[in-house]
């Protein structure tokens, strides 16, 4: 028991130092437990973004201080081409979505326009830490980023996105539209 009380304390040690705008890695520890550390692995967090630290009573992730990430040096983001031209655009699968992107004037043609222009947006905001965490599924862990569009009369529009976090700064495009962000 004493072992334990040892690792947690230098755990929480090591967190109490940390600041809200200082990035981590954080480092799960292997185990059987039905917890979601296993998900957080090698994901970069800004510290006022991060899950709940420790997850459980037998938490022994460790979160490692490291420099904040650059875009595309650090940290990339990906985007299927598809989130466009077999979802937003797709007459079957769209969910209304495709009738709101073309009221803005976007179309299926625009589809690797938005394409870049969301990983680009996503990349820069996320290296900044603007974007909210936004739980796990069974895919890993979630953030949320707003990502701005201007529309054919100039106004823009903010909408939520919906981003897998993945190990080493790697973000990548789940859902590409959630809602507006006001």
């Amino acid at each position: 028991m004493g072992l334990l009380n040892e690792i947690a304390e230098k755990l929480l040690k090591n967190f109490l130092s940390l600041k809200e705008d200082d990035w981590i890695e954080w480092i799960a520890q292997p185990n059987d437990w039905q917890d979601d550390c296993d998900k957080f692995n090698g994901c970069y967090f800004i510290v006022k973004q991060m899950p709940k630290y420790p997850q459980h009573p037998r938490c022994q992730c460790q979160l490692e201080k490291i420099a904040k990430p650059k875009p595309y040096i650090t940290a990339n983001a990906t985007c299927d081409i598809r989130k466009f031209t077999g979802y937003i655009f797709d007459e079957e699968k769209n969910k209304g979505k495709k009738k709101l992107f073309e009221s803005w004037g976007y179309t299926i043609e625009d589809s690797e326009y938005l394409q870049k222009l969301y990983i680009s947006q996503a990349i820069q905001k996320y290296c900044n830490g603007e974007y909210r965490y936004a739980g796990v599924n069974d895919y890993g862990a979630k953030i949320n980023i707003i990502i701005t569009l201007t529309n054919q009369g100039g106004v823009k529009q903010h909408i939520n996105t919906i981003w897998k976090l993945g190990q080493k700064g790697n973000i990548d495009l789940a859902t590409p539209y959630s809602g507006h962000s006001y």
